[in-house]
């Protein structure tokens, strides 16, 4: 459960990251962002650091508090990926510039997996794609089994910073696993039947490669995997303009 300063610290970073708030703009007197919550002005105060302390805002005196620009922001914590993720960006560029650091770290994580793979590690990849399988169809599950399965790649891997930037990125993910989804069957690609299979089988190929530890052959389907999730967010984002 969220202390108080902690669901201040949600609220006002959330709109900060959604444009609500825009940099420069100047952030209410303590007294007054204690009024319209109802806490103390402590509770306020901490909750200002905590955003400070994420280079979100920086206050003084003369000034008070004010949003900084986007280049400022500690864009690698856990809370602000998390509200970048969620929030509704018109042009949706966090998103794709999320895809973009996937597209360098899957096909590393792959090749290592090919690598590195225990037999429980080709157990848990095999169990997970089973898993992906009974979802298609099913946008938000499978957004999380999606999710899954590719940490099952990123935990045969045997990378330790791999694996902990998955984790770090896991809500960004299957939030952008959604839209990618969504996005399907609005921009299929001719040669697949039905814009599910076309999923399926790209991520059936990586499956493939995977097990068979064909280094190669597992850094071609994830980048393909990647590249298309790319295009579609692209798509998306053209789409709703």
């Amino acid at each position: 459960m969220q202390s108080f300063s902690e669901q201040i610290v949600y609220e006002i970073g959330r709109k900060i990251a959604g444009g609500d708030i825009q940099p420069g703009e100047t952030l209410p007197k303590v007294e007054d962002i204690s009024e319209q919550y109802g806490v103390s002005r402590t509770v306020v105060r901490e909750a200002l650091k905590g955003l400070a302390a994420r280079k979100m805002i920086r206050s003084n005196q003369r000034s008070g508090t004010v949003v900084l620009q986007k280049s400022n922001w500690q864009l690698w914590d856990l809370d602000v990926i998390t509200w970048l993720s969620e929030v509704e960006v018109k042009d949706g560029e966090f998103l794709i510039q999320l895809t973009e650091i996937r597209l360098a770290l899957e096909p590393l994580a792959a090749s290592l997996a090919t690598q590195r793979a225990t037999e429980q590690d080709i157990s848990n990849i095999k169990e997970t794609f089973l898993t992906l399988e009974k979802t298609v169809g099913n946008e938000k599950e499978w957004a999380k089994a999606d999710f899954y399965f590719h940490q099952s790649i990123y935990d045969a891997s045997h990378n330790d910073l791999l694996i902990s930037m998955l984790k770090l990125l896991r809500k960004g993910l299957i939030i952008s696993r959604e839209k990618t989804m969504s996005a399907l069957s609005l921009f299929p690609e001719p040669q697949f039947e039905e814009p599910n299979l076309e999923v399926l089988q790209r991520h059936k190929a990586l499956h493939d490669a995977l097990v068979a530890r064909d280094t190669d052959e597992a850094q071609v389907r994830a980048i393909e995997i990647m590249v298309r999730a790319k295009q579609l967010l692209e798509k998306m984002v053209e789409y709703q303009k």
